[in-house]
């Protein structure tokens, strides 16, 4: 099997296992009364290893051969008539868009609450911060939806494309909401799993978006998006409220398709074929250049 298609179907399979575990865990790792961690819980030990395993196996299998495949995102994200991934990125954009809508919503009613109570004061960073998500949230999902509409139909966007930033940006500033409003929890098994998706989940679309600029990395962009990937399915057993819940599931809907496109793109001979095609473009371009230069 070809690892565009083994390595997510490994994530798939590695991340439905672990939110299997991670519901174990949940039921049977804390004590009922205080919450508190209970010590040699089986559940606990087993989502570990597992971890641990998808992390290592992510490591040596993504290091694919990518020597064909050019560092720039017309090329790494060629996707012309693939309808999968066109209706993946488009569901993941909606998913995306949705959550910043209801994260909005709930920055509404969060900030009437807490003036009611007259604890707007103490509240306001928290109230603020995720009010910034669900802005940058709802303004990534518009920026994935042309991005892939983009990919699909040709021909790509030009370099330096702010729109490819907007996921990361939100991830970031997602994963400082998350932190500030878990970080008083003593119990740092509440929250491990999901602070560490969030951090895949950003590295992914970072090193995603810097194929547009020039500076694209294929081995850490599919280790990181299917890192991501993983992570997030792990922590949806968490039972995240339906704002946060879908943000992940738009993140696992828009780094597993992406990943399949570039492990096409950078298997020869097709990846050999796109090197020709882009090499063969700018060198027309600077031979236009260059008449156009002569003429003036």
């Amino acid at each position: 099997m070809k690892k565009e298609f083994f390595l997510p179907a490994l994530t798939v399979a590695g991340g439905i296992l672990g939110f299997g575990l991670r519901r174990w865990e949940l039921a049977t790792a804390f004590e009922p009364d205080t919450g508190l961690p209970i010590a040699g819980v089986p559940a606990t030990y087993a989502l570990a290893a597992l971890s641990a395993v998808m992390v290592l196996v992510l490591l040596l299998l993504c290091r694919s051969k990518f020597e064909y495949l050019p560092r720039e995102d017309d090329s790494a994200f060629a996707a012309l008539g693939n309808r999968l991934y066109a209706a993946s990125s488009v569901l993941s954009a909606f998913l995306m868009l949705g959550g910043g809508v209801l994260m909005g919503w709930s920055f509404l009613a969060g900030r009437s609450d807490a003036l009611a109570w007259g604890t707007f004061q103490i509240q306001s960073f928290s109230l603020i911060m995720r009010l910034i998500v669900a802005v940058l949230a709802a303004a990534a999902g518009v920026a994935m939806l042309v991005v892939a509409k983009s990919r699909f139909r040709g021909p790509m966007r030009s370099k330096y494309d702010i729109l490819q930033l907007l996921p990361a940006y939100a991830c970031g500033i997602w994963l400082v909401a998350s932190y500030q409003t878990r970080a008083g929890d003593p119990v740092q098994l509440d929250y491990i799993y999901q602070i560490f998706a969030i951090i895949a989940c950003l590295l992914g679309l970072y090193y995603c978006a810097g194929f547009s600029f020039g500076k694209g990395k294929p081995y850490r962009t599919c280790l990181f998006s299917l890192l991501g990937v993983y992570s997030s399915a792990v922590t949806l057993a968490d039972g995240h409220n339906l704002a946060d819940t879908l943000l992940y599931a738009a993140v696992i809907t828009y780094l597993l398709p992406t990943t399949m496109v570039l492990l096409h793109n950078g298997e020869a001979p097709i990846g050999k074929r796109l090197l020709l095609s882009t090499q063969a473009a700018q060198a027309e371009q600077a031979q236009e250049t260059e008449e156009t230069t002569d003429e003036s």
